[in-house]
């Protein structure tokens, strides 16, 4: 598809979405990446844009895509009293960990053990042990994917995995996703078509370099779901090559109050 630019001049989608994704770069401005806190604080404000659009566009489910302690859902509860709250976490040890210890049943979020992925069934999840020999303690980063290091050791382990369209994705149901799959995004993308239809707002962690085996990096993440309606419209600095997202659905991007918020982000959430 084309977008009409001039009266001679033509670019095509993938010409304007570079384009955007540069102009993204330029808030980069308001932090100081190299030394200081920089960069957490990019993520910080990041996340607080991302709970402010969700605050105004009140979706009927919220959806934490790799979940670890479901920190996300547990803010998410406070803004939506009423929304649908699903949380998944793939890997068993967190699992484990967290199901028992958060309070998931008080707040009524559902915390479950699955993996998501383009078809239901199981999957390999893979927990990183060892890294050049030496051990690896660290709960996070584990993936459905490999890591396309040849200096990592895994432990494996057979888990459940669902599509998000199974499930989700009905007449009338509206979607926040917050998605921090290490890697995977091109299986919850694929399994998910319907979901983000609906979605009124994404954060998701996207990677520049090929961090996994077979893993879709940042281009082709923002224009599969710019095809589904879904605009980038800000991005954080948090790590070197891996950052998140915020992309708003195009229609919401027209309510006035979600603009006022993208004013706020730029105005004081960016230059905390």
């Amino acid at each position: 598809m084309e977008s009409h630019i001039g009266d001679n001049d033509f670019v095509t989608r993938r010409e304007m979405l570079e384009m955007h994704q540069l102009q993204m770069l330029s808030v980069a401005s308001m932090y100081e990446l190299w030394g200081g806190k920089g960069r957490s604080g990019s993520a910080k404000a990041l996340v607080d844009f991302f709970f402010g659009v969700v605050r105004i566009s009140k979706p009927s489910t919220f959806l934490e895509c790799g979940a670890k302690k479901a920190e996300a859902s547990i803010r998410a509860r406070k803004l939506l009293p009423d929304a649908r709250i699903v949380a998944f976490e793939a890997s068993p040890e967190n699992y484990k960990a967290f199901s028992t210890t958060r309070g998931f049943v008080e707040n009524n979020i559902e915390y479950r053990h699955q993996a998501l992925n383009d078809r239901a069934g199981t999957v390999t999840f893979n927990i990183r042990r060892k890294m050049n020999g030496e051990p690896i303690n660290h709960t996070g980063a584990n993936s459905i994917l490999l890591r396309t290091a040849d200096n990592v050791e895994y432990d494996h382990y057979e888990v459940p995995c669902i599509a998000l369209d199974d499930e989700f994705g009905v007449e009338n149901e509206t979607f926040a996703l917050w998605i921090d799959v290490e890697g995977a995004s091109k299986q919850v993308i694929s399994g998910g078509q319907k979901t983000l239809s609906k979605a009124n707002a994404v954060l998701i962690e996207v990677e520049d370099y090929y961090a996994w085996e077979e893993q879709w990096t940042t281009d082709t993440v923002v224009q599969n779901l710019y095809n589904l309606g879904l605009v980038p419209v800000a991005r954080d600095f948090e790590y070197n090559g891996q950052y998140n997202i915020l992309f708003i659905r195009d229609t919401v991007l027209k309510d006035r109050e979600v603009r006022r918020n993208i004013e706020y982000f730029h105005s004081v959430l960016a230059r905390k």
